[in-house]
């Protein structure tokens, strides 16, 4: 790559330098080997599903300062101002069943636990099966969509991570003040997002290519470790179905383990509400 690298930034006039170009590295195939960036864009998801579409390879990925139309898991919006968080969306090519694509989610959350564990040892917590938390509440949040090819085959990964990094106590929504935090809240200070966004995507294609190589479950014991679930009481809700137990933490596949009393049942989704944090 010869000079630098310039992105057009959607609804202006001008063309805007790549702050995250410095952090580059590698060849395809290497997480962040090739980074996209707008200033403003509707949502990293749809933009890395064309890249996709057009043959990106894997570890090309997208970050956008904002998000205008932002989601999470089960579609729900996602709250994104404007120059102060991490919103990405990393293109992944496994050769893996469509069956075990959530397992990525899970993948990502230990590398973006240990990312954030540099700047704030101690206070860091995973909450199954895709949010991240500070001190007790929400700072981050995963999703790992699957794109199939014309015979349902797995094509590509779309993983979606997006951190509370710098936003204010203020920038947060009123009705989100008591389930949502940042780095900046949880610390007291304000943080290099290129350096939190370097140390992720070196850990989170130390953590892949693990996965890939030896399993889920040689990763498994990272995830537990940041469990934030593991020994509470928890309900959970699956369509019509709910259960309440005490989680056991989670088994070679992913899936949640929880004691219900008279047997450990095995949960691989749904909405979990835990007592004494938000819902």
């Amino acid at each position: 790559m010869s000079g630098p690298r310039w992105t057009y930034t959607p609804g202006g006039p001008f063309l805007k330098k790549n702050p995250y170009l410095a952090i580059e590295r590698g060849a395809p195939g290497r997480i962040g080997w090739r980074i996209h960036y707008f200033d403003e864009i509707d949502s990293t998801q749809e933009a890395a599903r064309e890249l996709a579409a057009g043959g990106a390879d894997q570890g090309t990925l997208v970050i956008a300062e904002r998000q205008t139309a932002g989601r999470g898991r089960m579609g729900r919006t996602w709250h994104s101002p404007s120059g102060v968080n991490l919103y990405t969306t990393i293109i992944l090519r496994p050769p893996i069943p469509l069956a075990d694509v959530p397992r990525m989610s899970l993948v990502a959350g230990i590398a973006a636990a240990e990312a954030l564990e540099r700047e704030a040892p101690g206070i860091v917590a995973l909450k199954w099966p895709n949010d991240l938390w500070l001190r007790g509440r929400k700072a981050g949040g995963i999703i790992a969509e699957a794109v199939t090819d014309a015979r349902q085959n797995l094509d590509c990964v779309l993983l979606g991570i997006g951190l509370n990094i710098n936003l204010a106590a203020d920038d947060i929504p009123p009705d989100l003040r008591d389930k949502a935090t940042s780095m900046r809240i949880a610390t007291g200070h304000a943080c290099d997002r290129i350096a939190i966004a370097d140390s992720l995507f070196n850990l989170l294609d130390s953590r892949y290519m693990e996965t890939l190589t030896r399993g889920f479950d040689a990763v498994r014991p990272a995830w537990e470790r940041f469990s934030a679930l593991t020994g509470r009481r928890i309900a959970i809700v699956d369509g019509d179905r709910r259960q309440s137990g005490v989680v056991k933490g989670i088994d070679a596949t992913g899936a949640l383990l929880l004691d219900i009393g008279d047997r450990l049942e095995r949960i691989v989704a749904g909405e979990v509400s835990v007592e004494g944090a938000y819902e």
